[in-house]
């Protein structure tokens, strides 16, 4: 375990029931809220309606920006951000799944350091421009994901270069404080819960899987948020309103990210820059269904070049024997996976996501063009290797 440091200065209110605590928590900062929200849930459920007549009740003024969409566009975080700058408005709500959250992020930057999203954004070959100052940010996630509402990062797409990539800042973008309602999330449907709890499991796997070994606390937090994702997934899958399956997951999605699982490790992402390629080129792809469709394929690929956390998690997540044959023990993981992908209605591979298999050196070359190939991938023929056996033909 390396030394790390922790700061998270985020207010966390969770709770069954705490949305109705916005109003009073928009007070302490600010006036005027601009609300970035999707184009459909938060209306048909009147979450938005609840949320606007909760801050009028303690006098703070609102206007909605109801434009934003899955893997959320630069040109609908520069056109919200306008909105807010016309009228005015000095914080921002994201209210939603990470979409909504992230693109508040994004519109928080754009209302106070001027420019468009874009210029933020740094690539390999692109230097960003700073971030001078962002408005204040108050996030209530409706659907358990990403964990924006706990860390400092936010994921956009460039829909004219096909590029979807991060802004990571520590100093500006931790919102002052989230709302994190269990409540809220209940009328999801089932296939947006299940791409939404893959999402939480990848988030603590990335650097349990490639990263330091000798991290024994972090190890078994991310374990425990992995079993608590599957053990849960069924139960608000078959009954939507299981209040305590719900609060679970939530709350799982909201430590993930929050900087204690992954604190020491310092391992490579390679599932999420793999699905950030792959939904900057398909945007009906939804994120989660990203990563559930190249996770197998990727332990299968550690199982062979990295084995170990491949074989705790077959014995420690799906109870194989540890005194099997070591060479077993990774398929042991990958059929685990593959099986509780599937059992929650997701494809656990590329093909039946929907991607064209001559598509496939296009996903490697934006990898390369936004991220750069992990570490522990090496290089492009490997990489391509990977992409090919998850494609599944």
């Amino acid at each position: 375990m390396r030394d790390f440091i922790i700061f998270n200065p985020t207010k966390i209110i969770f709770g069954w029931g705490v949305v109705e605590n916005c109003g009073e928590e928009a007070l302490k900062i600010g006036k005027k809220a601009l609300i970035i929200t999707g184009k459909n849930s938060t209306k048909k459920t009147g979450v938005l309606d609840k949320v606007i007549n909760l801050l009028k009740e303690k006098g703070i003024e609102s206007v909605v920006y109801a434009g934003v969409t899955p893997n959320p566009k630069t040109e609908e975080v520069d056109e919200a951000a306008g909105i807010g700058i016309k009228e005015k408005c000095d914080f921002v709500i994201g209210l939603g799944g990470g979409s909504a959250m992230d693109a508040a992020k994004g519109a928080a930057i754009v209302l106070k350091s001027a420019g468009n999203l874009w210029d933020y954004v740094a690539l390999p070959n692109k230097k960003a421009k700073q971030i001078e100052d962002v408005a204040p940010i108050m996030l209530i996630p409706t659907l358990a994901a990403t964990g924006s509402e706990g860390n400092p990062a936010a994921v956009f797409t460039n829909s004219q270069t096909q590029q979807k990539a991060a802004i990571y800042n520590p100093a500006k973008l931790y919102p002052k404080v989230s709302i994190v309602d269990p409540s809220l999330t209940v009328t999801v449907p089932p296939k947006q819960t299940a791409e939404g709890i893959i999402d939480i499991i990848m988030h603590v796997l990335e650097e349990y899987l490639t990263g330091d070994t000798d991290c024994d606390l972090q190890d078994r937090i991310t374990e425990g948020i992995i079993l608590t994702c599957i053990e849960n997934a069924e139960k608000v899958i078959l009954n939507p309103a299981d209040v305590r399956a719900r609060t679970n997951i939530s709350l799982a999605s909201t430590v993930a990210l929050q900087g204690l699982p992954n604190a020491g490790r310092y391992g490579d992402w390679v599932v999420h820059p793999i699905e950030h390629a792959i939904t900057g080129i398909y945007d009906n792809i939804a994120h989660g269904s990203g990563i559930a469709a190249v996770l197998p394929s990727y332990l299968r690929y550690l199982g062979e070049v990295k084995p170990d956390k491949v074989i705790q998690l077959a014995i420690r997540v799906f109870g194989a024997d540890e005194y099997s044959d070591e060479q077993e023990l990774p398929e042991v993981c990958v059929r685990g996976f593959e099986d509780f992908i599937s059992s929650i209605g997701l494809a656990n591979n590329l093909k039946d996501a929907g991607v064209k298999k001559e598509d496939l050196i296009k996903i490697a070359d934006k990898l390369i063009e936004v991220s750069g190939i992990p570490g522990i991938i090496g290089n492009k023929d490997k990489l391509m290797k990977l992409l090919k056996d998850a494609y599944k033909e």
